[in-house]
């Protein structure tokens, strides 16, 4: 039988850094290149941030809301050159809109954040519909020469 109570303990320190050493290495090589990848900096030392040519077109439907004659269009024309993707135009069944709104239909905070800065439009409200066929609708109103001249 095996008396375990009057043997030296071993010491297995050495042997436990050799097995966890690589892996520990190897942990903190692999963290230190997700930093670098996801996290680089500018020489300033802060994030970088994208322009809005490195990113992702805004895809949205130009809504006539007041009325006048081929306003969709016009807008549409008037935010070329922009990074939005005009998907469809349309008319809203009552021409009551005075003033221009954004409609965030499924898109994201950040992405309106975008879009009031590229149209200047402030105004927005939700109403969020998966099935809808862009981020965000643009109902036109009344006020649209506001949002079209450079």
């Amino acid at each position: 039988m095996l008396d375990l109570t009057n043997n030296e303990p071993e010491n297995n320190v050495s042997h436990k850094w050799r097995l966890w050493l690589p892996i520990g290495i190897g942990a903190l090589l692999i963290i230190a290149a997700a930093v670098f990848y996801f996290g680089r900096a500018s020489g300033d030392g802060h994030a970088r941030l994208y322009g809005e040519d490195e990113l992702p077109a805004i895809k949205v439907v130009v809504t006539n809301g007041c009325g006048y004659e081929q306003l969709a269009s016009e807008y549409a024309a008037a935010l070329a050159g922009k990074n939005i993707e005009v998907v469809s135009l349309g008319d809203t069944p009552k021409p009551i809109y005075d003033k221009s709104i954004i409609v965030v239909r499924k898109g994201d905070m950040q992405d309106l954040k975008r879009l009031q800065k590229m149209t200047g439009i402030q105004r927005w409200t939700s109403a969020i519909n998966e099935y809808y066929s862009a981020d965000f609708e643009i109902i036109v109103g009344k006020d649209y020469e506001e949002f079209t001249s450079d």
